[in-house]
C-alpha cells in the first residue's frame, strides 16, 4: 500500500480536525519509502519497540502517543527523540501518530474503558462543536446497581494497577460516571456540570483531590493503565478499512512501554499488564 493511501485511510477514520488543538498527530517521521507492507502498532515508541519493528521487518510504526511534541532544535543521539528519529530514518521506517483524533473517535479511548467496565454509554462528556458523533470523554451509567467500593475494585481489576481514589462514601450508589482516558482532569468542570457521581481519569494532582472535597468520587488508575487497550483498537479499525488487495500486514507490539513501577509489587502489576498486552494482541490477527 502506498503511504499516501494509508494516511488517507487514517484521515477518513480519525480526522485531524477531531484532534485537540496543537496535538501532534499524523506523519511524524517519513523514511523515504512510498510503499508500506508491514505496520507495527504500539502505544508509544521507545528503543525496544523500534528494535521489535526492525526484527519484524516493518516499514511503518503507528503509535498513540506522539514521539515529537515540541519543535526539535537538533537531531542527534544524545537524547531519546533524536536517537529514535535517526534510527527510524536509517532503517527506512516511517512513524505515524493517531492520538486525540482517536480519543474523540466514537469508540475511542474512553469508550473502550467504559465498555470493559461493563458500563452503558450515554453521551460524550464534551461533544465536538463541529464534527458530528465526535467528542472527548464519555458519560456512562452502570448496567447493574453498583456502589463506590465495587466500582473501585472493578477499575482495579481491568487496569491491573494500584488505584488512587478520593474520600467518598464506600456504600454510595454510583449512577452516573464520567471517563476521560489519559490526562483528563482539565475536563473536571464538564464532569461537574453533568452531575456525575464518579470521574475516572489519570494524572490527578494531590491538590485536585483536595479541591473536589467529596463532591464526587475521583478514580485515578494511571495514564498507561487507562490507555493500554488502544493499540488493539487502532489495529482492528485499520484492518476493517483494508481490502484484500491492499496487501498490508498489521501487528501489535508485544513491548510493555509503561515506565512506571509499583513498590513493593512491581513484578505483580507489570506481569498482569504484560499478560493484558499479549491477550489483546492475540485478539487481532491478519
Amino acid at each position: 500500500m502506498l503511504l499516501e493511501k494509508l494516511l488517507n485511510i487514517i484521515e477518513e477514520n480519525f480526522p485531524a480536525a477531531s484532534a485537540v488543538n496543537d496535538d501532534k498527530i499524523g506523519l511524524q517521521v517519513q523514511s523515504g519509502r512510498t510503499e508500506i507492507k508491514k505496520i507495527l502498532v504500539a502505544l508509544e515508541l521507545n528503543d525496544e519497540v523500534l528494535k521489535e519493528a526492525r526484527k519484524m521487518k516493518c516499514d511503518c510504526i503507528i503509535t498513540f502517543h506522539p514521539l515529537i511534541y515540541n519543535p526539535l532544535e537538533r537531531i542527534n543521539n544524545d537524547n531519546r527523540i533524536g536517537r529514535l528519529c535517526t534510527n527510524l530514518i536509517k532503517n527506512s521506517i516511517s512513524l505515524i501518530t493517531i492520538h486525540t483524533n482517536f480519543d474523540s473517535f466514537p469508540k475511542g479511548t474512553s469508550y473502550i474503558l467504559a465498555e470493559k467496565l461493563n458500563l452503558e454509554i450515554i453521551e460524550f462528556l464534551l461533544p465536538d462543536t463541529y464534527l458530528e458523533n465526535r467528542g472527548i470523554g464519555v458519560i456512562a451509567k452502570p448496567k447493574i446497581k453498583i456502589y463506590t467500593d465495587e466500582l473501585i475494585k472493578r477499575v482495579y481489576k481491568i487496569c491491573n494497577s494500584p488505584i488512587r481514589y478520593s474520600h467518598f462514601n464506600p456504600k454510595k450508589q454510583i449512577n452516573k460516571i464520567a471517563i476521560v482516558g489519559g490526562s483528563g482532569f482539565s475536563f473536571l468542570q464538564y464532569a461537574i456540570n453533568k452531575k456525575v457521581d464518579a470521574f475516572i481519569t489519570a494524572d490527578i494532582t494531590y491538590h485536585k483531590f483536595h479541591e473536589i472535597d467529596k463532591k464526587m468520587l475521583l478514580i485515578d488508575p494511571g495514564h498507561y493503565e487507562m490507555e493500554q487497550f488502544v493499540p488493539e483498537a487502532i489495529a482492528k479499525f485499520l484492518k476493517m478499512s483494508l481490502t484484500k488487495n491492499d496487501n498490508l500486514k498489521i501487528s501489535i507490539s508485544n513491548i510493555l512501554t509503561n515506565p512506571v513501577k509499583y513498590y513493593p509489587e512491581t513484578e505483580k502489576y507489570l506481569t498482569l499488564q504484560k499478560n493484558n498486552l499479549l491477550h489483546n494482541n492475540s485478539m487481532v490477527k491478519n
